[in-house]
């Protein structure tokens, strides 16, 4: 009787350090940070001062952007050096912000943060905002999104980022998985593209540049997020940031939500309500993370009523954006500095940041956030 009994025995010890692992993972805490689009522009001392606070506070993930920028004052910081766009002209690359970003992530890894590389801003393809080399070449979004000499472009630049060799870690990015948690398809892929996102993205774009960036990391834990679909989310009429072909895409990981609202109400129908991107996200198989969120000097609620939705969910989330320096709603603050009344400075008064972030740490995830 002894060897049914031993193997009884083993069996259960098995199945017990099985359901604690479970238990474990079910417990993985849930964690913030925020976006910061011109972080690997500003001088190297201030990023050092920034990024050390960030880490003080406990922020797990910053989201960059390989994107130009310009000298001068932006949102407080004084921009010494201008940083040109990886292509001035579609297909020539000019890496100069790949190793600022590079020297960033160094710095992020040294502090224990991870990053999202946001590849390409989704509102640089109209003049509305900032008309790039591919609004140059393919005059507007429904173009670039539907051409399919705009998709091998997108595809090859995807490559040139994936495939740029590292200089401080020696090895491309596709394999920094130690420092660089996602790569988004875009940043806002399809914004006001409203007729494609009604019509569930006819041209597979999203799955296809998700798809692409799959086949470059290759085994690579690195996720693949969407950047967030069709912009901010809001009620009734622009719900996008869970589009179909996105949840039913294998390739990608992350449903990234963008919003900005008035009231935490609004925020709470898309977190835990009637509309709920987390509950509709998982059961797709999907983690789902609040990438961009951000509260205006006008709106009903301040930032620490509405943080709160998302830390009681257990829902990690980013702001847009905490700065270096004076956010816009602080005296002092430069004028003509490119302000947009969401953005708050690290000392501001507009919300306690430190106290949100460190909330969000102790709350216990709705997801597995592996690699965090």
């Amino acid at each position: 009787m002894r060897g049914p009994a031993l193997i009884f025995g083993l069996v259960l010890a098995l199945f017990v350090a099985y359901a604690q692992s479970s238990l474990t993972k079910r417990a993985d805490n849930s964690f913030a940070g925020t976006n910061l689009y011109f972080l690997h522009a500003l001088p190297k001392v201030e990023q050092e001062t920034y990024v050390q606070t960030l880490a003080g506070w406990g922020v797990k993930l910053v989201r960059l952007w390989v994107t130009n920028v310009d000298t001068g004052c932006l949102k407080g910081s004084t921009i010494v050096d201008a940083v040109p766009p990886l292509e001035a002209i579609v297909g020539t690359y000019d890496t100069t912000v790949l190793n600022k970003l590079d020297d960033t992530l160094k710095l992020l890894h040294e502090n224990g943060i991870k990053a999202i590389i946001s590849p390409h801003n989704a509102n640089s393809l109209t003049e509305a905002y900032l008309c790039d080399a591919y609004c140059n070449k393919y005059t507007d979004g429904t173009t670039f999104y539907s051409s399919t000499e705009a998709k091998a472009d997108y595809d090859n630049r995807l490559e040139a980022i994936l495939n740029y060799q590292s200089p401080n870690f020696n090895k491309p990015w596709k394999q920094l998985s130690e420092v660089i948690y996602s790569f988004n398809l875009q940043n806002e892929p399809l914004i006001g593209q409203i007729a494609k996102l009604q019509a569930n993205d006819p041209d597979d774009w999203l799955c296809g540049r998700a798809g692409k960036i799959r086949e470059l990391l290759g085994y690579s834990p690195i996720k693949v997020s969407t950047g967030g679909v069709g912009g901010s989310q809001y009620c009734c009429d622009h719900e996008f940031n869970l589009l179909e072909k996105a949840l039913q895409c294998d390739a990608l990981d992350i449903m990234s939500v963008h919003g900005y609202m008035s009231k935490a109400s609004d925020w709470a129908y898309f977190i835990t309500g009637d509309k709920s991107t987390l509950r509709d996200g998982n059961a797709a198989g999907k983690l789902v993370m609040v990438e961009e969120w951000g509260v205006s000097v006008d709106f009903e609620e301040d930032f620490d009523t509405q943080v709160q939705v998302f830390n009681d969910a257990g829902v990690p989330w980013l702001y847009w954006q905490v700065v270096p320096g004076l956010d816009g709603s602080q005296p002092g603050a430069p004028s003509s500095c490119g302000y947009d009344s969401f953005e708050i400075g690290v000392n501001s008064p507009k919300g306690d940041v430190a106290s949100a972030v460190a909330a969000a740490n102790a709350a216990i995830a709705n997801q597995t956030w592996s690699g965090i």
